[in-house]
């Protein structure tokens, strides 16, 4: 990108050096890397002479070179003609590691601020939100702060943006109604925004009692807004109306009722078995008990339900081996999924029965339940996948081949202990064969290690 952006300032094309600091101006990140890159490229241009570039882009680039006195300098020129596109390099100078440069960045930055935040907050908002990570990243931070609090900071706009990190900042710095709120919470398109607003209207509701409003977010189709209404409830004393929330299918969610539930003296582990849903069954893993009853859920028509209920009885340590193998060819993947990690003791030969079906999701259980049969079936299971036609399946056979190949040479900075690969007479023949049959499928190394092990089955390679 550095050198791009250097040919295009070479090139004089300045329509397009500004097109391209717009661009920058949207990705922070990318900003912060480029003065990374910068640091390390010697520029000759940087011997003491100076000429004030004449483009935007030109200015943007000085104010990342590595001589600092052309740093100095270029920031100067920013401040006293300052553009939105520019605004992200001065904040990374804001950290600079020259004092010199650091404060003149820090003057200029705060003036720029002050004197017109809706011009300059947006720009300003996105690099310099990333870079209070840095040792010297405060200053920047309580800048925004301070500029959020001017009537004239366009926070409504900053609430749209593209970047989550300067949607979060704008919320959090502005002070809202409570329907603006109500409606971030139900729309904001991420985790931390949407649970941050429903936790202000939470806490706002609980003062002043607006059950109307809490009941509304309680019905939000996400977990953490839920959690926030549904505690906004138990705080005003309403836990009759948390209680239809023990079978939510967020396990934070089901905590809050439950504990509204002992309270009003209800049988929670009798409520989990009277229904049968994803929620009822994950909560009476949680509360634990005998789970006799979800034994007949394993071959419901629902596969979501068999899922839970294998995974349920795999918590309680109740799965039934017999039932649990047979859900070894589900119809369902995740179902498949779910029974290959109930498995506790796994026939010798099923493995490779699995390894051998026509559906990736059951020759992956094949595979790994090899594991659980040591280092050589592991082997084995791996040279087996690595010409499977499931592209998954493929690359992770080739990753454990790779890893047990170089865990056979000895290292001196390796600490953990590796298990030995020391196949026997009869699986000696069979793993070479797979070795040969898997070779066009492995990187070099890999092979060559592995068929010098093979070719010795009786030590290791020193």
């Amino acid at each position: 990108m550095l050198a791009l952006l250097t040919s295009v300032e070479a090139a004089g094309d300045e329509a397009t050096g500004l097109a391209a600091l717009t661009a920058l101006a949207r990705r922070p990140g990318a900003v912060i890397r480029l003065d990374v890159a910068a640091r390390r490229t010697h520029r000759p241009e940087g011997s003491g002479r100076w000429t004030a570039p004449s483009s935007p882009l030109g200015l943007a680039l000085a104010c990342t070179h590595r001589d600092g006195r052309i740093r100095e300098r270029a920031v100067r020129e920013v401040v006293a003609r300052p553009l939105p596109e520019l605004v992200p390099f001065l904040v990374v100078r804001t950290g600079d590691w020259v004092r010199e440069v650091r404060d003149r960045a820090r003057a200029g930055l705060a003036v720029l601020l002050h004197d017109d935040p809706a011009r300059f907050l947006p720009a300003a908002a996105g690099v310099g939100l990333r870079i209070e990570r840095w040792l010297r990243g405060t200053f920047v931070r309580n800048q925004l702060l301070a500029t959020a609090t001017d009537p004239r900071a366009p926070l409504e706009s900053l609430l749209a943006s593209p970047d989550r990190e300067v949607r979060l900042f704008a919320f959090t710095a502005g002070t809202w109604r409570l329907d603006r709120k109500v409606s971030v919470a139900l729309t904001a398109p991420d985790v931390r925004l949407r649970s941050a607003a429903a936790e202000a209207v939470a806490r706002d509701c609980a003062w002043t009692g607006r059950v109307e409003v809490l009941r509304r977010l309680a019905a939000s189709p996400h977990a953490e807004v839920r959690v926030q209404a549904l505690t906004g409830l138990v705080r005003l004393g309403r836990d009759a109306e948390v209680l239809p929330y023990l079978d939510d299918t967020s396990s934070l969610v089901r905590a809050l009722a439950r504990a509204a539930a002992s309270r009003q003296g209800v049988d929670v582990p009798a409520y989990y078995r009277s229904r049968v849903s994803p929620g009822a069954i994950d909560g009476f893993a949680e509360v634990r008990g005998d789970g006799r009853h979800l034994v007949e859920l394993l071959s419901h028509p629902s596969a979501t339900i068999r899922a839970r209920a294998v995974r349920a009885l795999r918590l309680l340590e109740q799965a039934p081996a017999d039932r649990v193998l047979s859900m070894l060819r589900d119809p369902s993947s995740p179902v498949v999924r779910e029974a290959t990690a109930a498995v506790r003791s796994v026939p010798p030969t099923l493995p490779w029965e699995l390894l051998a079906d026509e559906r990736p999701a059951v020759r992956l259980a094949g595979y790994r339940l090899a594991r659980q049969l040591g280092p050589v079936a592991e082997l084995r299971a791996a040279l087996t996948a690595v010409g499977d036609g499931h592209v998954r399946l493929a690359r992770r056979g080739r990753a454990d081949a790779a890893r047990m190949a170089r865990s056979l040479v000895s290292v001196p900075w390796r600490r953990r202990t590796v298990v030995p690969l020391e196949p026997g007479a009869q699986d000696g023949p069979e793993l070479r064969a797979l070795l040969e049959r898997a070779a066009a499928g492995l990187d070099e190394q890999t092979s060559h290690l592995l068929r010098e092990h093979l070719a010795r089955p009786d030590r290791p390679v020193p």
